[in-house]
């Protein structure tokens, strides 16, 4: 009985290795770079969204001290499906959440009475009109390879 009980155990540990590293396999994506700049000059901490213009997925990168970005859409720094896009441009406030190994610690200011609503462009500090899907100032198209750079320049006026 002690040798089935841990034969059972190794069979269920090499199951586990084999299905846990097999990896997913996910649609082709393409090497997509760029560099965002404010009033010409780098913008850090802005997120940019790829919005697919046909059926196929989103993608988002986060802009570096140097105003450069990497897209991503399965994986980080996968890049973005081929296709063209609508482009938007944000900048939200850093979110930091602490946490333990028992998880995070409920605080009162958590509570919600339900009836807030999510407004897209609350805490943006960018102008709103680089945010907005319905009428997006930027497109962008991806093609097949690893030569996808797009830029955005930006103005605060």
């Amino acid at each position: 009985m002690k040798n089935f009980y841990f034969n059972s155990i190794a069979l269920l540990i090499i199951f586990t290795v084999v299905v846990g590293c097999s990896g997913k396999e996910w649609p082709p994506t393409n090497k997509t770079t760029g560099t965002v700049t404010l009033d010409g000059q780098p913008l850090e901490g802005a997120t940019v969204s790829f919005f697919p213009k046909g059926d196929f997925s989103p993608a988002n990168g986060k802009t570096d001290s140097a105003g450069r970005f990497e897209m991503t859409t399965f994986n980080s720094n996968d890049g973005a499906m081929t296709g063209s896009f609508d482009v938007t441009v944000a900048k939200y406030p850093e979110v930091v959440v602490e946490t333990t190994l028992e998880g995070t610690p409920w605080t009162e200011d958590m509570e919600s009475d339900g009836d807030s609503a999510v407004d897209e462009g609350d805490g943006n500090s960018l102008p709103k009109k680089y945010a907005d899907r319905d009428n997006p100032l930027f497109t962008a198209t991806v093609v097949k390879g690893d030569s996808n750079v797009v830029n955005f320049e930006l103005s605060s006026k």
